[in-house]
């Protein structure tokens, strides 16, 4: 970590602190005589330190991309008997070709 993220988390942290400590005790809300503001003040100076510290981490690990399998389908061919006509449209008989899909 360098010098000035430290210098920033030593300043979020003095900044909570000093918030805390200048709240005034004798708000007219009974919560502030019970610590509950000394209580947020300490939990967003702690979620600000948490921020800064998680935004330095890096992510070293690597990740492994599985390539998509293509699947080539064999054509499926068979044989078949279709007519044949003659150059008069009469009926020939029947030629043997192979179909495939």
């Amino acid at each position: 970590m360098n010098t000035f993220k430290k210098s920033v988390i030593a300043f979020a942290t003095v900044a909570m602190l000093a918030a805390t400590a200048v709240a005034p005790a004798h708000a007219k809300s009974k919560h502030w005589k019970k610590g509950i503001g000394a209580g947020i003040g300490l939990g967003v100076g702690l979620g600000i330190a948490g921020a800064l510290l998680n935004g330095t981490r890096q992510n070293n690990s690597t990740v492994y991309v599985q390539q998509p399998q293509v699947i080539v389908r064999q054509p499926v061919c068979r044989w078949q008997q279709q007519p044949v006509y003659n150059q008069y449209g009469n009926f020939a008989g029947y030629q043997n070709v192979q179909v495939c899909n």
